[in-house]
Parts: structure tokens; C-alpha cells; sequence
């Protein structure tokens, strides 16, 4: 009997023992899991540069930075996680520095190179004509190469906004032709589509979003209607049905699938609310409904948009002051978290 309560107070001390430090290791593991959350971002990055006029914003899960291209300096800069800005690439040929997107499988970064005549180094001989898509390696911002691409269409160009597929394939858009370009993954360039729905007046600014969804098509802007592009069919191209009319639009960004979010925002004309919109479809992007608004902005021209961890974020590239000659010039750009109510 001794014996057996001396061998019961053995196993209760082990028992309670274990518990012990498996009550201990489980509160190590959840003061590791406390220490390894991702830092809420904050809800502005301050961009403090005198007339940088930011254009588009892409976030590198890779270098974990923000690459931000000035549409007036041409140049790009990258800011991180803790809202340093630093200078990336400074291209004596980039002149307006317009969309990017990130081809991290390569390690590249992609931009589109343009001219509107509004950019500091703008040569009256390129306005309307320049459209390259320069690439730089995404972490030394050394020029590997560039793509001319205003042989493949005759009229005029300006390549606002890019994207990738991950297979290796870029797709561009060009506003002042009725285009998408494609690069394949030899970097051989040519004309995806060429649609008279894209067809704008001779000045206006028309193809200029572009996301590409894995179901193997893109969804462009243009004018303030979007259109759904197959990519096993490029010929066809159909107009997305919204609920609602939007104004204009500039960026787009998939949040998912199923959801969108896009830039709208006015350079001349009418004034209206600028805002950013989170559009949904039920129906693989034949119809879709405007269901939020973000129009809280901390800044004018909200442009592109990017996913920042889980957070979307807009740049603000205050276009107005470049055509308008009593401006002073802005010293005070910003990227902001967009915050839909649901």
C-alpha cells in the first residue's frame, strides 16, 4: 500500500510536471506568435519631394518596398515599410514615368516609359510618339532593357498601365491608340487586340487599367467603362455591365476574383467627387455592381492602387498643378490606405 501511494505520488508529480511545461510552452508560443504579428501599416506614407507627381505604386512582397514613379521627374522611388523614401532609378531616359508592375519570378520591374509633353524632361519631338517599356532588376534598379513599342501601331501613344500574368507574358495599355500590347516571355512584343470600343477622340485619354484575373483574361479601362479581354480569344472584347456609371477611371487593382477596386478621378472638365470604388461581380465579370465608395482622400487625382499586405493603398499625383501656370508647386505627396465600410 506504502509502495503504491509512494508510486501514485511519483506519477501525479510527473503528470503535473508535464502539464507544467506544457502550460509554460504553449504561453512561449503564444508570446512568439504575439511578437511575429505583421505591424499595422499606417494609414498615410508621406512622400516629401517637391514636385514628384507620383503615377503608379507597386508593392514587392519580395524587397518588401514600395515602388513609386514620378510622372514629372521621371524617376522612380521606393519607400518601406517604415515610410523612408529613397531614390531607386534615376533613367536619363525615362521621361513620365506612367504604370509598373513587378515580375518577381525574373526579379524585374517593369515601366512604362511616355510622354505628354507635362514631364520635365519632355522633348517636343516624343510627345504622343514615346512608348517603351523599360525594364529594370528589381533589386539593384540596373536597366536590363528596353521594348519599344511604338512600331507596332500606326497613330499616337502614350502607355499608361501594365500587367503580368506570372507565365512570363506583359500586357500593356496604350491611351492615345485603340491597343493592348503583349510581351511574351522572350520579350518579344506585339499587338494583343486592337478594338474600336477603345477608340477616343485625338487627344483623350482612353485605355488605361489593366488587371490581368487567372481565369485567363484582363479587365481594362477605358472612358469610364470596363471591358473583360480573353486571352485565348483576344478579338474578344466585352464591355462589363455595371449598375451605375462611374465618371472616369485611372488605376485598377483585384482585391480577389470577384472584386475589384478602381481610381476615379477628373484632370479637366466638370468637377466631380473623386473617389475609389470597390465594384463585385456574381457572374465571372460579365455584370457587375458598385457596391462601396472611399471618398475620405487625402489627397487630389488618386491614380493606382496597390495591395500592401492585406491593405490596399492609392497614390495621389495632383495633376491639375501641371497645367495650371499659378500653382505653387506641391512639396507634399502621400500614399493613403483605402478603408471601404465593409
Amino acid at each position: 500500500m506504502k509502495n503504491l501511494i509512494s508510486q501514485t505520488a511519483v506519477v501525479v508529480f510527473v503528470s503535473l510536471l508535464i502539464i507544467s511545461c506544457k502550460s509554460n510552452s504553449e504561453k512561449k508560443d503564444d508570446n512568439t506568435q504575439e511578437t511575429t504579428k505583421v505591424k499595422e501599416l499606417p494609414n498615410t506614407f508621406e512622400l516629401k519631394e517637391l514636385a514628384l507627381h507620383p503615377e503608379g505604386i507597386v508593392y514587392s512582397n519580395k524587397t518588401k518596398k514600395t515602388y513609386v514613379s514620378s510622372y514629372f521627374k521621371g524617376k522612380i522611388v521606393t519607400v518601406n515599410l517604415e515610410g523612408k523614401m529613397s531614390d531607386f532609378v534615376t533613367d536619363d531616359d525615362l521621361v513620365a514615368v506612367v504604370g509598373m508592375a513587378i515580375d518577381e519570378t525574373k526579379n524585374r520591374l517593369l515601366v512604362c516609359n511616355s510622354n505628354s509633353g507635362l514631364s520635365l524632361k519632355s522633348k517636343k519631338e516624343t510627345i504622343g510618339r514615346l512608348a517603351e517599356v523599360i525594364v529594370y532588376d528589381l533589386t539593384t534598379g540596373k536597366k536590363i532593357k528596353t521594348i519599344d513599342l511604338a512600331g507596332l501601331h500606326q497613330g499616337g501613344h502614350f502607355l499608361n498601365d501594365i500587367t503580368t500574368d506570372g507565365k512570363g507574358n506583359v500586357y500593356v495599355t496604350d491611351s492615345f491608340s485603340p491597343v493592348i500590347y503583349k510581351i511574351n516571355a522572350n520579350d518579344e512584343a506585339s499587338v494583343l487586340t486592337n478594338d474600336k470600343q477603345f477608340e477616343v477622340p485625338q487627344g483623350a485619354f482612353g485605355l488605361n487599367g489593366i488587371v490581368y484575373h487567372s481565369d485567363n483574361y484582363l479587365i481594362v479601362g477605358s472612358m469610364g467603362k470596363l471591358y473583360k479581354v480573353s486571352l485565348s480569344n483576344p478579338q474578344e472584347v466585352k464591355e462589363i455591365t455595371l449598375d451605375k456609371p462611374i465618371n472616369s477611371l485611372d488605376g485598377l487593382l483585384l482585391i480577389d476574383g470577384n472584386k475589384l477596386a478602381l481610381a476615379s478621378n477628373y484632370f479637366m472638365g466638370p468637377k466631380f467627387d473623386e473617389a475609389i470604388y470597390k465594384i463585385e461581380t456574381t457572374d465571372n465579370w460579365t455584370t457587375a455592381k458598385v457596391t462601396n465608395s472611399f471618398k475620405n482622400l487625402a489627397g487630389v487625382f488618386p491614380t493606382t492602387l496597390t495591395k500592401i499586405n492585406n491593405d490596399v493603398y492609392v497614390s495621389y499625383g495632383y495633376f491639375g498643378d501641371l497645367i495650371n501656370p499659378k500653382s505653387a508647386p506641391n512639396d507634399s505627396f502621400k500614399l493613403q490606405k483605402v478603408e471601404f465600410d465593409n
